[in-house]
């Protein structure tokens, strides 16, 4: 009696086995023949950052067919797809997938960029890494703009820079702009003021802004805060400071 059942309980799984295999078998050919009957494209990007649009992308997928939307899922080599995608200096990452209705999706995560470079070649994005990448036509973000840091470690230092800046009160909206020499200085310009700051290596941060606000309170407290036209932080104990006449 055991081994009828046990018999039994094998011939139900090797049927079950078979159906399921079957199945996907059939689930995988009625995919692979289904016609792509229209695409979804999600982008994520920030409200101020919008390098790619939709139509970017679907520039990218016409490359693959011009009747993308009436050909078959395995006609579509969603792995080339994926890769030309990641390829764009714009995208970050990207996922291709297709559903059971013949719906390609493609989701798109864009670059972020922190700062705009500039140099004998032009002029390009910085990311967080302090790596390059092209600037978008779409764009139309403000950021500061850095020149004179010609590998991605000293991008990375002035990114810092730039980001204990734009939190201390002595630069109310930040910096606009900040050039390294080749000693490694640092001139830096205020966004708030059209002044411009000899500030010296990337040093003592806290101690430099520190400086900088005082000299600030008093041409404010003298109304001489508009004539303004440089300072100097490089020297210990003072700062030199120009105004015009």
């Amino acid at each position: 009696m055991r081994i009828g059942k046990i018999i039994i309980t094998i011939f139900t799984w090797i049927i079950i086995s078979f159906i399921m295999i079957w199945s996907t078998k059939e689930s995988s050919i009625v995919r692979n023949n289904r016609a792509l009957v229209d695409h979804q494209i999600e982008i994520e990007n920030s409200e101020k950052q919008m390098f790619l649009k939709k139509s970017d992308v679907v520039n990218i997928l016409e490359t693959f067919s011009s009747n993308y939307d009436s050909i078959n899922y395995k006609e579509i080599n969603i792995t080339l797809l994926e890769e030309l995608l990641r390829d764009q200096p714009q995208i970050l990452q990207a996922e291709v997938f297709s559903t059971w209705k013949g719906l390609l999706k493609i989701n798109v995560t864009q670059k972020k960029a922190k700062a705009r470079m500039i140099d004998n070649k032009g002029m390009a994005y910085v990311d967080e890494m302090g790596n390059l990448f092209p600037l978008s036509e779409h764009d139309s973000d403000k950021l500061t703009v850095i020149s004179g840091f010609f590998d991605s470690e000293k991008r990375i230092q002035v990114l810092n820079f730039i980001e204990k800046a734009s939190k201390h009160p002595s630069f109310p909206n930040g910096i606009s702009s900040v050039h390294r020499e080749n000693d490694g200085t640092y001139i830096v310009y205020p966004a708030w003021h059209g002044h411009s700051i000899t500030w010296g290596l990337d040093d003592f941060f806290e101690i430099k802004a520190h400086k900088a606000q005082a000299v600030y309170a008093y041409l404010l407290e003298t109304n001489n805060l508009d004539k303004l036209s440089h300072l100097d932080l490089r020297y210990s104990g003072q700062a030199v400071y120009k105004v015009n006449n």
